[in-house]
């Protein structure tokens, strides 16, 4: 037998218990040697109980959560354990879930199934693996809204695309009037507008907002709605809505008005219109408009509001006394801020007189007509150079006036009136032959007593004669008060009344320019003589015929030329023209005697025959306005034939 191995040794203190072992193995020296047995891991136990998901939630009372609740188990190397037993308990709230005990999976996860919420309040499910510290989930129980209102932010109104003052918010509570917390609210609004928040969830208070609500970009009622889910809930859905209007202002736009031409001292012939609009092009209504005149020109009124369609207009711009440029701003106002503005500009052309013609029927007339009254109108104008001040007439002394002159038309309004303004109709009358045309003033200004509105009527049986433009001169100068204002002006004398009398024409001009025309020998009456024949509208208002024979201002029409004499435009100054250049006058010497049989005469301005009826002067009462257009009242103001009322002093 060989020796044995010892395989450990030691020192004396320890000897005996060694030499046990070692005689334990030496005794077994002959058997061969023995492999020890590793031990077996010992398993994993759980370690760890924790929370995985589904805590925290609500739900309406007597309802399941939305997510299931799960926990996780883990050993004590961090591993998920499967099939560890988890026990489930509700301990607040009085709830109930689906399984009182689950088994984790490989996962290590493990869930009880539903979880059905007790009675409104907080909730408690605890979860429990032996061995380890229990986990509590906790949940919130909704009561049943039973009624949801508005508490704030309902009938608003605001600017286009801007948020409400006020966020909408409602209220939810139960039937006890209790706040219902944690309520789900849906918020939606109309297509064009938006809001912040499209769901929110009732606070503790009961309450929920939308947020932010920014309105459409255009004037509109904008809505919003709020609802809960559920049946029979009170006041579901909450409907809000909010007016959002125009503005604030952005932009002036020259409507009207602008890049005009108008005589010093004179209002602009259109009236200056702007318009306001918003960032978003839309019209605003309600804003004040303050227009601001410069360089001495003057703007009536300063302030103006704008209407429904976003428009503002001034009355009356009347430009300076000097010529040049002059402007008007017009510039919205917010307190003291000026938020936008626009400026019109005009220009100021020296001061003339001037003609203005309104057709009765202007798309009826032939280019011959039309021509005939504008070299009339043209060379009046150049005869009476003097501006004469501007005034206001009101539609309806422009509508009496039309009527007593016998012409079918609608003035349109009011208008102002620079010098002189006729209406003018071409129409059958009376038949060729007849009476030619009818004229004579309607409105006087107060004070000089000149004439600012006038009428004529032509008869088209007559209109293509040759002599269509003298009889239009003619006419025109009965307008401005040839033979229709001499006796209002205190400058006829010995008048016809009944059929007697010897008339006269006593202004200094004409009759300066009667004797320089060869009219000096003349002694059957005093100059300037004056028609005495021929029935009311015919005499008292004409140049005597067998003296002055075919000037234009007789009252018969002579074949060939009918020329307007010095006599003529003299008698302008007279009646208080201003300017009067005799100038423009044609040749025109008296002649000796106006009775040779060989004259010429081509017809009278009356129907023949009808000297007692043919009026050829419109015999019409005759207003005067002031600068503002009222019309004063003087009485009538008669033409030629009536006694004449009390008159002015004379103009020198």
């Amino acid at each position: 037998m060989s020796s044995p191995r010892w395989p450990c040794s030691a020192s004396a203190p320890f000897a005996g218990p060694v030499v046990l072992g070692c005689l334990a193995v030496a005794s077994c020296g002959g058997d061969p040697p023995v492999t020890p047995v590793d031990p077996q891991p010992e398993p994993d136990r759980p370690a760890a109980l924790t929370i995985h998901a589904g805590d925290g939630q609500s739900a309406t009372a007597g309802t399941s959560v939305a997510d299931p609740v799960f926990v996780r188990v883990t050993g004590r190397t961090g591993a998920a354990l499967a099939g560890v037993g988890v026990g489930f308990a509700v301990t607040a709230g009085g709830g109930r879930v689906q399984f009182a005990t689950a088994t984790t999976g490989t996962d290590g996860l493990a869930s009880p199934g539903r979880w059905t919420l007790g009675a409104a309040g907080t909730q408690e499910l605890r979860a429990t693996v032996d061995g380890l510290p229990p986990v509590t989930f906790t949940a919130t129980a909704i009561a049943i809204p039973a009624r949801i209102e508005a508490v704030a932010g309902r009938d608003q109104q605001g600017f286009v695309a801007s948020e409400v003052a006020v966020a909408p918010e409602v209220r939810v509570t139960a039937a006890d009037g209790s706040p219902v917390p944690g309520v789900r609210v849906s918020f939606i609004t109309d297509p064009a507008a938006v809001i912040a928040g499209a769901d929110s969830a009732t606070s503790a208070d009961g309450r929920a907002s939308a947020g932010s609500w920014t309105l459409g970009p255009t004037p509109a009622v904008y809505w919003l709605e709020a609802t809960v889910e559920g049946e029979g809930i009170t006041g579901n859905p909450v409907r809000f809505e909010a007016l959002a209007v125009a503005g604030p202002a952005a932009e002036v736009l020259l409507v009207a008005g602008d890049g005009q031409e108008s005589e010093v001292r004179f209002p602009v012939p259109v009236t200056p219109r702007v318009r306001v609009l918003d960032p978003h092009g839309n019209v605003i209504a309600g804003d004040t408009v303050l227009f601001e005149a410069d360089g001495g020109s003057a703007v009536i009124p300063s302030l103006a509001e704008t209407d429904s369609l976003g428009f503002a207009s001034v009355e009356k711009w009347v430009l300076g006394a000097d010529p040049g440029v002059y402007t008007l701003t017009a510039g919205v106002l917010e307190g003291d801020e000026t938020l936008a503005s626009a400026t019109f500009r005009a220009h100021a052309t020296p001061a003339v007189y001037d003609i203005e013609i309104v057709f009765r029927k202007p798309g009826e007339l032939a280019e011959r007509h039309r021509t005939a009254f504008e070299n009339a109108e043209r060379l009046w104008e150049r005869a009476i150079t003097g501006n004469l001040p501007w005034a206001t007439l009101r539609e309806s002394e422009l509508k009496e006036c039309l009527s007593r002159g016998g012409i079918d038309l609608e003035p349109g309004g009011d208008r102002i009136v620079n010098d002189m303004l006729i209406y003018a109709s071409l129409e059958l009358i009376d038949g060729g032959g007849g009476i030619l045309a009818a004229a004579g003033p309607c409105q006087l200004r107060d004070g000089s007593y000149l004439p600012i509105v006038g009428t004529m009527r032509i008869d088209l049986a007559d209109a293509d004669g040759e002599h269509l433009e003298e009889t239009i001169v003619h006419e025109m100068a009965h307008v401005l008060g040839f033979g229709t204002l001499w006796g209002r002006l205190g400058l006829l004398r010995d008048s016809v009344v009944n059929r007697r009398g010897n008339p006269h024409f006593t202004g200094d001009s004409a009759v300066a320019a009667f004797a320089r025309a060869g009219g000096a020998r003349y002694t059957a009456s005093t100059l300037v003589p004056v028609q005495h024949l021929g029935g009311v509208g015919v005499w008292n208002g004409h140049w005597r015929d067998f003296v002055l024979c075919n000037e234009l201002m007789t009252a018969f029409v002579d074949k060939g030329k009918n020329p307007l004499s010095i006599v003529t435009i003299a008698s302008m100054t007279d009646l208080g023209y201003e300017g009067v250049d005799i100038a423009v006058a044609d040749e025109f010497t008296v002649p000796a005697d106006c009775t040779s049989s060989d004259r010429g005469r081509a017809g009278p301005r009356r129907a023949p025959g009808e000297a007692e009826t043919g009026a050829e002067i419109l015999l019409a009462p005759i207003g005067v306005v002031g600068t503002r257009g009222s019309e004063i009242p003087h009485g009538q103001v008669n033409n030629p034939g009536y006694p004449p009322p009390p008159r002015p002093p004379r103009r020198s």
